[in-house]
């Protein structure tokens, strides 16, 4: 029996079970992406707002220090929320002394990833050959910690759909996190405000997991059988792994290379190109992963929302990527100064790829809801060796080239990537192209008309040449979004796209819902 007290006080049972769900999924799921993607673009704001103050406090070379750290210490951090989340979500039943077993097992890992990470800072300051390093590195490795502690309570909650309590706890850690960070960067502490402002997010994270999360792990069952789950869980991280060592190796080569202030300069683009696809792919992910997992055995209703789902995404992502690409050096400029000129050239070769990774991730959205991580550990070792050339011939021609052969690889990847996750379901490369090619068309047929415009109208091209950037950003946006939707409006024949879009927002406000 327990080494630890058994006593419940969280009533554990309305996180376990999932039986209740299968009533009303479809509305559960809009919901959900309702509630996450409002916060994540709240979160969004309050994180560029953040960035913006400090950008203009510190110093690039600040940035490109922390970057160091940061990049290893992810790798740690993010082991729970990138493996005990999908296994505890797409299992049909798990037990409370399953769950408690699990919260045990995994604390002692993460305790021990702490001391490893905190003993590895000489090896650190050695590689990078910064003395900085070593105190950065001590306090950066509380970020593990405090992400451990959280794990299983944001998993049970991302279990029972809860997303509007997730998305209460991120929006209130990076708040006080960004204020936590201006203050003490206000004070002079320099990189000290951004050392905080990581370690306080995870701290503010596990804080709230905890109050609004009323489940409590029990005493460690010696008969309880995780190993199923613990098998799914380090299946699911060595594929995280593998895909954080791809996502991390373009700024671990320029850092090594070029220097901290072009890694701080790459890194502020980098950040503001993949923080707003990186949230909300995890907050799509998190709750189509609990949806679809309620299909798994429903191929025709399964099928019809992940088809649903992607192509209300393609319609939005597309247009952001070349949007993106259009602004990116005056948004730069305009956000965070003239001294981050060389980032906003950086952030303009990443534009186009901003959408289509919230695309691509769809993938994971497969291969975990059909309990298929091993077919996702085999595709993530594939792109991996593709990345690591693709960073390589990069890095020959500075920052901007590797962040065009960024942009390059998942465009390449895409529709590969799509084909392999739905190969389980008979699904083939035909049929995302006939989901996605219509909006892809218009995005890019939108860019060349915008292009024509300025180009071949001499008068408009006067009137946005005197405009500061702000002026360029709302003008470039507006009229790009405008022959953007004319073209898919042609496309499809009438407003198909935007009825679509409408629904589901109709029903993200709709007091319909029936709970379980």
């Amino acid at each position: 029996m327990g080494l630890l007290s058994d006593r419940q006080p969280g009533h554990p049972e309305k996180y376990l079970s999932v039986y209740h769900l299968r009533h009303g999924l479809e509305m559960r799921a809009i919901k959900g992406a309702g509630f996450t993607i409002s916060s994540q673009v709240i979160n969004y704001g309050v994180q560029t707002v953040g960035t913006i103050v400090l950008a203009r406090l510190l110093s690039p070379d600040l940035f490109g220090l922390v970057a160091m750290v940061e990049t290893l210490s992810l790798l740690l951090q993010n082991f729970g929320f990138n493996g005990i989340t999908e296994a505890v979500v797409q299992r049909p039943d798990v037990t409370q002394a399953e769950m408690s077993k699990l919260f045990w097992v995994y604390m002692f890992i993460m305790l021990a990833s702490t001391a490893g990470f905190m003993a590895a800072s000489p090896l650190i300051v050695w590689f990078f050959n910064e003395p900085q390093l070593k105190s950065i590195t001590m306090v950066m490795a509380l970020t593990i910690l405090f992400g451990g502690l959280s794990a299983c309570h944001l998993s049970l909650l991302t279990r029972n759909m809860e997303f509007h309590v997730i998305a209460a706890i991120q929006i209130l850690a990076a708040f006080l996190s960004t204020a936590a960070a201006i203050v003490i960067a206000v004070k002079g502490f320099g990189y000290w405000a951004l050392v905080l402002r990581r370690v306080s997010m995870q701290f503010f994270v596990a804080v709230f997991a905890w109050i609004f999360c009323r489940w409590r792990p029990g005493g460690l069952v010696r008969e309880a059988r995780i190993g199923p789950i613990l098998r799914f869980t380090f299946r699911t991280y060595a594929t995280y792994l593998i895909d954080y060592v791809r996502k991390s190796a373009d700024k671990i080569l320029i850092g090594k290379i070029l220097g901290k202030t072009i890694l701080g300069h790459y890194d502020r683009a980098y950040q503001l190109a993949a923080v707003l696809p990186n949230q909300l792919t995890a907050s799509l992910s998190g709750v189509s992963l609990a949806a679809l997992s309620r299909l798994r055995d429903d191929r025709d209703n399964y099928i019809r929302l992940f088809s649903k789902s992607l192509s209300l995404i393609a319609f939005i992502a597309f247009p952001m990527s070349v949007l993106l690409t259009l602004v990116g050096k005056n948004l730069i400029v305009f956000l965070l100064g003239p001294q981050w000129d060389e980032a906003g050239k950086i952030f303009s070769a990443l534009g186009p790829s901003v959408g289509v990774v919230v695309i691509y991730y769809s993938i994971y959205w497969l291969h975990f809801s059909l309990g298929r991580a091993d077919r996702l550990l085999r595709w993530s070792t594939f792109t991996l060796v593709v990345s690591l050339l693709a960073y390589a011939l990069g890095i020959l021609f500075g920052p901007v080239g590797v962040a065009v052969a960024y942009s390059i690889l998942f465009y390449l990847l895409l529709i590969p990537a799509l084909s392999f996750a739905g190969k389980p379901l008979n699904l083939r490369a035909d049929f995302y192209i006939s989901i996605l090619w219509k909006y892809w068309l218009a995005a890019f047929l939108a860019a060349g008309v915008y292009g024509g415009l300025l180009y071949y109208m001499r008068f408009i091209s006067d009137i946005y040449g005197h405009l500061g950037p702000m002026g360029k950003i709302l003008f470039s946006g507006a009229t790009y979004l405008g022959f953007y939707l004319a073209i898919t409006i042609l496309f499809f024949g009438g407003l198909s796209p935007l009825v679509s879009l409408h629904s589901v927002v109709r029903k993200f406000f709709s007091r319909s819902q029936q709970r379980g």
